[in-house]
């Protein structure tokens, strides 16, 4: 952050607190706080100008002199998963004390409403919160606001799971955390830094937006490069929203975190990006490159795709939106978590948050945590052969294999198109790990989708329990819309 913020955040806490002179910490540094394991420990703060700093922490100790500005910051060796430790630091004239540290592995958790979305809100919330007894869960609840600028500090601090406190607790994070906690008996800290209706522009930094192709940014700038935000408003003549531009939530709730080392993040977001899929791939690849370089080591991304949601006889915009996120999978150690069957048609929140924590969970323990006894991969489209007037279809993914699950073994949610390129709902019969998709609207088939709806119906499985990705082997077509009554699928 600027020098500027840094002598504001030396008046707000040393002038307000009307303790000058005095050694401070950040509040992030709070009693039951979690530190991440196997990577080096960053302790900063404020005090006088010059004045000697004294660190104590699980047997290392560290003398560190305050600089011209009164900042102050030293590095701790890495540590095993443990605790409850203390940390000490001791100035000219005070003493703070920081208990009930635990050593453990720090998650991020980001996104937008559905992120956001309580314990206290989810389906047997009442149930959940009464077996809530995880002491070693512990959760940073990130404020939320926007900055024109990034800043280095928050007001937060750290709240260990008890039945009592876990209803404010994410409850994706939390259901993910319980599960990794109880596989792994490793202390997990929920970093939730989350905000409802908030789009992925504004969770990017400015540095990286401008790396974004100018077609991208034309809505905020003719120019080649975006204007800083102050810049910006001030030409605009009018107050900054939080979906008005680029970098406004990442300044106030992301950038502060960088001085605490993570295991990971897991990103549920898109909702608010529904009818602009076409750059949402582009965003979210720019934003982990991002994120990633900020903290300096190539953090495993988990990306929560979107449920079904709305209508099935609509412009399918979820389905655009569900495939960009699949498309970031092009990136290293980015990780998918299919949820098309967890919505609910009428309601953008569903309640059920349990069975998507679980699903994060089983990826995160497999590649995290080296569970090879977990198979944790929805089955993902592959290859294609067209025989005749069927279509074969080749899944990966397919863990034990593949299964129906429908009572009367039918398969669901495939429709095929031929060279008029208009899609008819299809026949589909599993064989094997290839599902053999046709119609008698269709003699010469050229492409086939699975689930291209805002609330598919489709029913093909593995037998681990997880649901088909949705893809389309005509991606270089136009969208398309759903003509009524016979429900063909027609290009526009």
């Amino acid at each position: 952050a600027s020098d500027v913020y840094k002598r504001q955040f030396i008046f707000l806490f040393i002038y307000s607190l009307n303790v000058q002179a005095k050694v401070v910490l950040p509040t992030i540094y709070s009693d039951g706080m979690v530190l991440q394991r196997n990577q080096p420990i960053r302790i900063w703060g404020q005090a006088a100008p010059k004045e000697k700093v004294i660190v104590t922490f699980a047997g290392q100790q560290q003398v560190v002199n305050a600089n011209t500005d009164g900042h102050w910051e030293t590095r701790l060796s890495p540590l095993k998963e443990g605790g409850p430790y203390e940390l000490q630091v001791l100035g000219k004239e005070n003493q703070i004390e920081i208990k009930d540290i635990l050593i453990g592995d720090v998650w991020l958790c980001s996104g937008q409403s559905n992120m956001q979305w309580v314990v206290n809100n989810v389906t047997n919330a009442e149930i959940e919160k009464k077996n809530a007894n995880y002491p070693q869960i512990r959760t940073l609840n990130v404020p939320r606001r926007m900055e024109l600028v990034p800043i280095d500090t928050i007001n937060a601090k750290w709240t260990v799971c008890s039945p009592e406190t876990v209803g404010s607790f994410s409850g994706v994070a939390y259901f993910f955390a319980k599960k990794v906690h109880e596989e792994t008996h490793i202390p997990i800290g929920i970093i939730n830094s989350s905000w409802g209706g908030t789009i992925i522009e504004t969770w990017t930094s400015l540095e990286a937006s401008n790396s974004i192709s100018s077609e991208h940014l034309n809505c905020y700038t003719k120019e080649d490069k975006l204007l800083p935000p102050t810049k910006y408003f001030a030409l605009k003549n009018k107050k900054a929203a939080r979906n008005d531009y680029p970098s406004l939530v990442y300044n106030a709730m992301i950038h502060p975190l960088l001085s605490l080392s993570i295991k990971g993040v897991i990103w549920y977001q898109g909702e608010n990006n529904v009818g602009n899929a076409e750059p949402y791939t582009d965003w979210l690849t720019c934003m982990i490159g991002d994120w990633r370089q900020r903290w300096k080591t190539e953090l495993p991304f988990y990306i929560i795709q979107l449920p079904n949601f709305d209508s099935i006889n609509k412009k399918p915009l979820w389905a655009e939106i569900r495939e960009a996120q699949y498309k970031a999978l092009s990136v290293s150690d980015t990780h998918l978590i299919v949820t098309s069957d967890l919505g609910e048609p009428h309601d953008l929140h569903p309640h059920n948050k349990q069975d998507i924590g679980m699903r994060v969970a089983l990826q995160v323990l497999h590649h995290e945590y080296n569970r090879t006894d977990i198979f944790s991969e929805s089955p993902m489209y592959q290859q294609m052969e067209i025989k005749g007037n069927k279509v074969v279809i080749t899944f990966k993914n397919t863990g034990s294999g593949l299964e129906i699950r429908s009572r009367y073994g039918c398969l669901q949610g495939f429709s095929i198109a031929g060279e008029d390129k208009t899609f008819h709902w299809a026949q589909a019969q599993l064989k094997g790990n290839q599902v053999i998709v046709w119609s008698p609207n269709v003699t010469h088939p050229i492409a086939v989708r699975y689930n291209w709806e805002n609330n598919p119906d489709g029913n093909l499985y593995n037998k681990d329990g997880l649901p088909a990705c949705l893809f389309r082997t005509d991606n270089w077509l136009s969208l398309i819309h759903i003509s009524e009554p016979t429900r063909h699928l027609r290009i526009s």
